[in-house]
């Protein structure tokens, strides 16, 4: 019996496969097009404060609804929503990429160092690292970046980079504990099979079995595991935005007129957070950014499905072939 061959080369795979295709121009051009926006255009965002027809009379002020004055519609100040998550996305989905990797790779060197370690001591620091999987990392993540991120009565007395940098450390270090546990945890299910404990006896010793042994057999979950880190970070972000604390800090007004709390990025959660007392008057300020949240969360799920469906084909056409 003929069976189904799959491409031995994995890109040329996942090429073929429209939902990945999709998910990857989505990312890409997303962020491509924020970056030339900021490099062409300062960063600056259209605003319409009144808008007038021909003969000078006043037809709309904002917040514009879509279709109107711009496609995507505007905020309570005029300023296009469209343009606005243009400019977020670099923020939004380049931070949320480069969290998760850190992540990822910071984990896998940690999980390297103690997979391999007494039963005793690996279970102690499983029991030191729970408190960080049972406590919701919006709470611990909130609580620290608070005072760098609520803009002060003065003003914010650290630029910028400074805060983006320190929120970007911390929503990395936050899940390292849990994620490094996990790893090790399946590196020792590894361990235990029974042609490694046979290496062992033969004299391998720890470098020539974690990377001949354990890393062939483990490395398609942790590609896996890349997708889940991605959509983990972006529901912290929205949780974040939603308690009102943004990416890169706080905008707060403390004058005579007191305007509701507002992004100094325009990422996306910001872009929400900032909008919710609009939720019932101007629905559009909080569905525009959600729909690219669900957009990016989509894209990722599509690239995510596609390496597994790699995977999983060629693991049976491997069992096909061994038949």
């Amino acid at each position: 019996m003929i069976t189904e061959r799959i491409p031995s080369n994995m890109i040329l795979f996942l090429l073929k496969r429209k939902r990945f295709v999709f998910g990857v121009l989505f990312l890409v051009t997303m962020v491509t097009w924020s970056i030339l926006n900021t490099v062409l255009h300062d960063g600056e965002i259209r605003q319409v404060l009144f808008f007038y027809d021909d003969k000078g009379n006043l037809i709309d002020a904002p917040p514009y609804p879509p279709f109107t004055v711009f496609l995507l519609g505007s905020d309570k100040f005029g300023y296009d929503l469209g343009q606005m998550m243009i400019e977020g996305a670099k923020y939004t989905i380049g931070i949320t990429l480069i969290v998760a990797i850190l992540r990822l790779l910071l984990s896998l060197v940690a999980s390297s160092l103690i997979y391999s370690v007494s039963p005793k001591l690996f279970g102690f620091l499983k029991s030191l690292f729970e408190p960080f999987s049972v406590v919701p990392q919006t709470i611990i993540v909130y609580f620290i970046l608070f005072s760098v991120l609520w803009m002060p009565i003065d003003g914010f007395q650290t630029p910028f980079w400074k805060r983006a940098l320190f929120e970007t450390v911390i929503l990395i270090i936050i899940a390292i504990p849990n994620l490094t546990i996990h790893l090790a945890n399946e590196m020792r299910i590894v361990e235990k099979e029974d042609f490694i404990v046979a290496s062992k006896t033969l004299g391998a010793n720890k470098r020539f079995i974690y990377f001949k042994h354990i890393v062939p057999h483990v490395y398609e979950k942790w590609i896996l595991l890349f997708g889940q880190q991605f959509t983990q970070v972006l529901q912290l972000l929205a949780h974040l935005g939603f308690m009102k604390l943004f990416f890169g800090g706080t905008f707060v007004s403390y004058g005579m007129i007191v305007d509701d709390p507002r992004s100094v990025s325009y990422e996306w959660s910001g872009v929400i957070g900032g909008s919710l007392p609009y939720l019932y008057s101007s629905q559009w300020i909080i569905v525009v950014p959600v729909l690219f949240f669900i957009f990016t969360a989509i894209s990722v799920a599509c690239i995510n499905d596609s390496i597994k469906s790699y995977f999983q084909r060629k693991e049976y056409t491997f069992k096909r072939e061994k038949v």
